[in-house]
């Protein structure tokens, strides 16, 4: 009896051993969070950000993980609405996550932010540029420039085809970033000898009356239309326009510069111009690999916010590896110490505010195609 107690007691320790270092090797999953919109007239640039950052996620888990463990996205739709924007990050801090890739679109900072500061969470944005959220000690990193960048790039590409008396039509519920892109553009087009002569705004999703707005933009006899909207708007924008036989210069914002504008524009597109962080022609092995696999997965290019995402997921990664650590402030601090993240094409400079800057380039759409201008 004494020795059969003996060999109970032996296979009990066994199995406890066994039972904890199972446990010890599978490692719970670093859960991180996603909030974009997802739906609506906006939401190609939530859907590719949200496909490229699922990609980024399997390259991880396909290579052991984070740290040992592998990661899991919790996904949100925030229908680019401020306060749903809201919700779904105090769903996120209810779940425990404690980063966050998006909003994906500046104006549903207004909410988002303080509350993420509040909280002592980390939200990496793709593509949020508002000039309001540059320079600021907060817990918040872009790897996009802000969209002062952009309305000097902008200007300067008007004035060097003659553009002086601007017409501007923009999306309200991106105010933070459109309307601030107009107020910049404004000003910098009256120092140098230009001005913008009509402006109305309109807001996305409600039905906005594109013929009656085109009619009013082009009774004031523009020599440049701009149009700074959603690659949607933008494209129904340039069809009152081409109907019209309208022919000035048209110049779209680079949040314009996705996929479905040209499905959506058609001709009416054609000789648009448009700036963009995205260098098509990049020659860069890990934007080329990128770039294949996205297109074997998704049917399609990848957009400037595909790419972002999948950069901001891998500079978030590569810091929590890094520093083998998960707090946010760490990781902040992490990523703004490094300063020169190697982004998919090209160098993206992150400083003491968690502000990025890259390179700018220029489009036409010609035959259907983004083609760069030299």
């Amino acid at each position: 009896m004494m020795k059969n107690n003996k060999k109970h007691s032996w296979l009990i320790v066994f199995f406890i051993g066994a039972l904890i270092f199972s446990s010890c090797s599978h490692q719970q999953p670093l859960i991180i969070g996603f909030s974009a919109g997802l739906t609506g007239s906006a939401s190609e640039m939530g859907v590719n950000g949200r496909n490229a950052l699922m990609m980024a996620v399997e390259e991880i888990n396909a290579g052991g993980g984070v740290n040992g463990r592998l990661v899991e996205v919790r996904i949100k739709d925030d229908q680019n609405n401020q306060e749903t924007a809201l919700a779904v990050d105090q769903e996120l801090y209810d779940e425990g996550v404690s980063f966050i890739i998006g909003h994906m679109t500046s104006n549903m900072a207004k909410l988002s932010l303080p509350f993420v500061n509040e909280n002592n969470l980390l939200m990496i944005s793709p593509t949020m540029s508002s000039y309001e959220l540059v320079d600021q000690d907060d817990h918040f990193i872009s790897v996009v420039s802000s969209n002062d960048v952009e309305a000097k790039f902008l200007v300067e590409n008007i004035l060097e085809n003659g553009g002086k008396q601007i017409a501007v039509i923009y999306e309200s519920q991106n105010k933070a970033y459109t309307g601030t892109i107009k107020d910049l553009i404004a000003a910098d087009l009256v120092k140098n000898g230009g001005r913008i002569i009509y402006e109305e705004s309109f807001q996305s999703g409600s039905s906005p009356e594109y013929l009656e707005i085109s009619k009013r933009v082009l009774n004031s006899n523009p020599d440049t239309i701009l149009i700074l909207g959603s690659s949607f708007d933008s494209a129904m924008f340039s069809q009152q326009f081409y109907k019209a036989g309208k022919q000035v210069p048209i110049y779209l914002s680079l949040w314009a510069m996705n996929n479905d504008l040209i499905l959506q524009g058609g001709n009416s597109v054609e000789g648009v111009y448009i700036p963009s962080l995205l260098d098509t022609d990049s020659q860069n092995p890990a934007y080329l690999n990128f770039r294949e696999s996205y297109l074997k997965k998704y049917g399609a290019e990848p957009t400037f916010a595909a790419i972002y995402a999948y950069e901001a997921a891998m500079i978030l990664f590569d810091a929590m590896e890094t520093e083998k650590s998960l707090e946010p402030e760490t990781i902040k601090a992490a990523i703004i110490k490094k300063e020169t993240h190697q982004g998919l094409q090209d160098k993206i400079i992150i400083d003491q505010y968690g502000d990025a800057s890259r390179t700018l380039y220029h489009y036409i759409i010609q035959d259907g195609q983004f083609k760069k201008v030299d």
